[in-house]
Order: C-alpha cells, then sequence, then structure tokens
C-alpha cells in the first residue's frame, strides 16, 4: 500500500510539473499573439494613413470663405423679384448641369 501512494505522489507530481511546462507554454503562445496584434495595428494605421492621403488628393477642398460684407454686385439684366430699393438682395447662383 505504501508503494501505491508514492506512484500516485509521483504522478501528482509528474502531472503538477506538466501542467507547469504546460502553462509557460501559453504563456508564450499568448505574449506571440499578442505581438503579432500589434504588428497587425500598426500595419493597418499605416494603410489608414495611406489612404487619408490618397483621398485628400482626390476629393477637393472646400473653397474658402469669402467676405463679402460692403461688396456691390452688379446683377445685369437679370429678372428680380420684390422692390429695386430693398436694403437686402438675396442672388441665388445654380448649376442645372
Amino acid at each position: 500500500m505504501h508503494q501505491y501512494w508514492g506512484s500516485k505522489a509521483f504522478a501528482a507530481i509528474l502531472l503538477f510539473l506538466g501542467m507547469g511546462s504546460f502553462g509557460l507554454a501559453q504563456d508564450s503562445d499568448l505574449k506571440k499573439d499578442i505581438e503579432e496584434l500589434k504588428q497587425s495595428q500598426q500595419a493597418i494605421r499605416k494603410d489608414l494613413t495611406e489612404i487619408k492621403a490618397l483621398l485628400s488628393k482626390l476629393i477637393p477642398q472646400a473653397a474658402p470663405q469669402v467676405n463679402v460684407k460692403g461688396m456691390e454686385f452688379d446683377i445685369g439684366n437679370n429678372s428680380i423679384r420684390g422692390s429695386n430699393s430693398a436694403k437686402l438682395i438675396l442672388i441665388e447662383f445654380t448649376d442645372y448641369q
């Protein structure tokens, strides 16, 4: 019976040592996976930066705002609605293309 407990203890020690090395293997695999994810994120960030640069070249930038306060416009012989002496004239520019 003493030998039975000895073999059980020996088996338990081997199992414990085996689990410890298994845990270390999992830890190194986890670190490897994390490092791969970090590299993937860096690659994605680089791609996004390149895409933004390409889009900024393709999409025209908004026209700068022009201050028209106090400026006079000649509307020529175009039709108007309302009073000719109005203090405010609304001019609509349209493009039907």
